[in-house]
């Protein structure tokens, strides 16, 4: 493990991807991988009983796949099949509101625009429609709202920010460096955010970062403002960093920003 803020070079996650089993390749688990013979084992126990055709199978998507893209397949599969079956169905549903957006995108191809950033577009809407269908399935209760809220106020101008993209991301399970988006949305015209998650009274500890994407946003205040703003904004985005312990799992999370051209602030709202 790395020491926060700093990432592995190119060629250390080469080797180590070197170094673990291809999926379904049992000769190679009981050949070549003694020392953790037991973990692999257990990790592919599917694929050991497998039948032989399955594998032959697996065996040539893995060389398909090494060929094009220069190393192993590789997926953390542990536990995805413990999900509670309301939980596995919002799984599928999520998956499949990909597809069809994917199938839609082809059949009106000129009529879309530019591909999707990860603050807008289709795959925003997918993430956001997932996240609603999985707090009907698990029961949604009547008067909830998203356990993390935001809104940001422009103090040059004494007023709401209206139209800044926010990103919601909380940071993965023993990792240092790596983040799962959460969700995203978009300041309104009162500069908040209310439905960054799902309605729900429960949220899981960890820690958490909202992002404010902030570029455009000043570009529009400097066509109205240009002696006030530079041409580049000093502050490009913002980002907050809070954590959720898990005593605070059942409270809600109000997390403002107060903006200026140089200079930021936070605190905890309600």
């Amino acid at each position: 493990m790395t020491p926060a803020g700093l990432q592995l070079p190119v060629t250390a996650w080469q080797s180590a991807l070197a170094a673990h089993p291809r999926i379904g390749d049992v000769a190679a688990l009981k050949k070549k991988y003694d020392a953790f013979n037991d973990h692999s084992q257990q990790e592919q126990a599917g694929a050991s009983q497998a039948p032989l055709h399955t594998l032959q199978e697996l065996a040539d998507m893995n060389q398909r796949y090494e060929a094009k893209f220069g190393h192993i397949f590789i997926i953390c599969a542990s536990g995805k099949y413990n999900n509670e079956p309301h939980a596995e169905l919002a799984v599928a549903a999520a998956e499949q509101m990909k597809i069809t957006e994917l199938r839609l995108q082809k059949l009106i191809t000129d009529r879309m625009p530019p591909a999707p950033t990860l603050w807008d577009g289709p795959i925003a809407a997918v993430t956001r429609r997932a996240g609603l269908l999985k707090a009907q399935l698990a029961g949604d209760k009547p008067g909830l709202r998203s356990p993390v809220t935001s809104h940001m106020l422009d103090t040059a101008a004494g007023r709401p920010a209206e139209g800044v993209p926010i990103r919601l991301e909380r940071l993965c399970t023993g990792s240092s460096s790596a983040w799962e988006a959460l969700g995203e949305g978009c300041t309104n015209a009162d500069g908040r955010v209310g439905d960054l998650l799902p309605p729900s009274d429960f949220i899981q500890a960890g820690t958490y970062r909202i992002t404010f994407q902030l570029r455009e946003y000043v570009q529009r205040q400097r066509a109205k403002h240009g002696a006030f703003f530079a041409e580049q904004p000093f502050y490009p985005e913002a980002s907050v960093t809070f954590q959720i312990t898990p005593q605070q799992t059942r409270e809600h999370f109000h997390i403002p920003l107060t903006w200026s051209p140089y200079g930021y602030s936070t605190y905890r709202g309600s």
